[in-house]
């Protein structure tokens, strides 16, 4: 075993593919899947479950991910403790996974525009699918995952939490809305019914091979759009937005200093329910100082993306914490 070949199987988990894992690493794929084979032999383990849909880790290749992340976590705090100069005083870890929310991304820029010049920080954050966030707090890529639980998703969202030994800690519920562009021809309304948003292309995060209730977006249970574009990035979802008749569905938090005046939100009629969001986290794992920070400024992004927000949401129910 090697840190490289241990880079090569944290690799091919952010990628969910072994060639996208080997294009990423420029190394031919039938090597990379040698990595893997060898690595099972040695540990006498099945790390990959192979399928016509695709590969998937097994509950030992879960184990030993998170072993990995660990080993290479530890060689990268040896390497700064040993090869970097001291005397910057402790460095600043920091780690976040979340859905496309503005509001998290806001609350980092706080975050980090506090920062002292000559402090010595890491800080990364990454988005994306739910399932995604979820192994990355299970393996510690992550500190938490930031994401949303729905009445419809709650309770298989709550059966994987506790399977995982993770916690979800709400912020608050949401009414669902419609992201539109300013001038697109139901902007003006005070409110939308899903009705009138059906001639409309529905634009959304691209899911994969996930389940539903593992969307990052509002669903509306038997609701099918005729005209549907599937995005990766927040940057491609608002541009299309900005300039089409497109629309999304979501929280309705707007945060201008990020999306510009292009886009508006308003309250969709008659949907039923809310988008509670939260954040999840390992059971009884302890919250560092810049972890409580961030927090801390996560939920002023929110504040502040209420402000621009039709519907006042409201903070989410005891019930809805789960442990």
């Amino acid at each position: 075993m090697t840190l490289q070949q241990l880079q090569y199987i944290v690799e091919i988990s952010k990628c969910s593919s072994i060639t996208a894992a080997a294009k990423k690493l420029f190394v031919a794929q039938p090597s990379l899947s040698k990595v893997v084979k060898d690595l099972e032999k040695e540990f006498h383990i099945t790390i990959l479950r192979r399928s016509r849909h695709g590969i998937s880790f097994t509950a030992d290749g879960l184990k030993f991910l998170h072993f990995a992340n660990q080993v290479l976590d530890a060689s990268a705090n040896m390497q700064d403790y040993f090869l970097h100069e001291k005397g910057d005083g402790e460095k600043i870890r920091l780690s976040i996974s979340s859905h496309h929310y503005l509001f998290a991304i806001d609350g980092m820029i706080s975050f980090l525009q506090r920062q002292a010049d000559t402090a010595a920080y890491t800080v990364r954050i990454s988005e994306g699918r739910t399932s995604q966030i979820i192994h990355d707090v299970l393996v510690q890529r992550s500190q938490i995952g930031i994401i949303y639980i729905s009445e419809l998703t709650e309770q298989f969202m709550y059966r994987i939490l506790a399977k995982n030994n993770l916690e979800f800690v709400p912020f608050c519920d949401f009414p669902p809305h419609a992201y539109l562009s300013k001038n697109h021809p139901l902007a003006g309304l005070p409110e939308i019914s899903i009705e009138q948003l059906l001639p409309y292309p529905h634009i959304c995060y691209e899911q994969g091979n996930d389940p539903s209730q593992l969307s990052e977006e509002y669903i509306i249970p038997k609701y099918y759009s005729r005209k549907t574009i599937y995005a990766t990035d927040r940057s491609t979802m608002l541009s299309i937005i900005a300039h089409t008749n497109a629309y999304n569905l979501g929280t309705g938090c707007l945060l201008p200093r990020i999306t510009g005046q292009d886009v508006v939100s308003i309250p969709i009629s008659g949907a039923g329910g809310t988008m509670t969001i939260g954040w999840i986290k390992k059971k009884n794992m302890p919250l560092t100082n810049e972890l409580t920070e961030y927090l801390h400024d996560l939920q002023n992004s929110l504040r502040a993306a209420l402000g621009h927000t039709p519907f006042s949401a409201r903070p989410s129910m005891p019930k809805k914490h789960m442990s």
